[in-house]
């Protein structure tokens, strides 16, 4: 029994196809307005309304923040704070003496920036600690594992008091007092290795000594690197031993030459 429609309004399946040769009713337009101008489905905006309203943008969404970005950044005010990492910040002890200075915040900056592949989840071994700035703020950045040499007790004892300040527990970290050769020699007979090693020393430390005891590749692993902060003034040799200058870092009154070990 035929329906009254024609067979070419059928497909195959026996759907009804759309017509495109059907225009909209007479009077009105495709969208179903009327001819008297009186839309049936869209209403128009009242002055009131349109006044509240921002004018439209097409293509653009409102700007949202990345995750990283809403963490309120502390504001870093002194040498001694923590620049960056899990202890940003924290502004660590320090007692009052000519020897205890510590390292300028921008040089630091500069150094960790270059290095952050080789600290993290690395071994570090801060020499002359000092207060610990520089081991502390290895271990904010991810290091395994951070050790202080400092041959004085009172700067040692200022240093378990940052540690405990900071809350790294014993596994992470560990103070050893005493002096710099003797301990690079006793690691070399022990063959203990670190990823990275600082050494910051006075003016008028015996360098010819220290760069011989890592140039024989004490307490640096393979691929491991050295840093050896040193008056401005001062230039060290491009080649030592097993040892070859990778970068200088320059600052005001001090420099930080970068050995890497072949």
């Amino acid at each position: 029994m035929e329906d009254g429609r024609s067979s070419n309004q059928r497909s195959q399946t026996g759907r009804r196809q759309f017509n495109k040769n059907r225009g909209p009713k007479q009077g009105g337009d495709a969208r179903g307005n009327s001819a008297g101008g009186n839309k049936r489905f869209f209403k128009k905006r009242s002055a009131s309304s349109e006044a509240k309203m921002p004018p439209p943008r097409p293509g653009t969404r409102p700007k949202t923040k990345k995750p990283w970005e809403n963490i309120k950044r502390v504001k870093i005010t002194s040498d001694n704070q923590v620049t960056d990492g899990r202890y940003q910040g924290l502004l660590l002890k320090n007692i009052d003496s000519v020897n205890a200075a510590v390292s300028p915040r921008s040089t630091r900056e500069a150094m960790f920036r270059m290095l952050a592949r080789k600290i993290r989840a690395g071994r570090f071994l801060d020499l002359c600690a000092g207060n610990g700035t520089i081991g502390i703020e290895a271990l904010s950045r991810g290091a395994m594992l951070g050790t202080f040499v400092e041959r004085s007790a009172r700067m040692a004892t200022c240093i378990k008091k940052n540690l405990d300040f900071c809350g790294i527990k014993d596994g992470h970290s560990e103070v050893v007092q005493m002096e710099v050769i003797p301990f690079l020699r006793r690691t070399g007979r022990r063959r203990r290795f670190w990823d990275v090693v600082y050494c910051g020393m006075p003016c008028d430390s015996d360098y010819d000594t220290l760069l011989k005891c890592f140039g024989n590749g004490y307490s640096i692993r393979p691929q491991g690197v050295v840093i050896i902060e040193h008056p401005s003034s001062m230039q060290l040799p491009p080649n030592v031993g097993l040892l070859h200058r990778w970068r200088v870092v320059d600052g005001d009154d001090t420099a930080l030459t970068i050995y890497e070990r072949v």
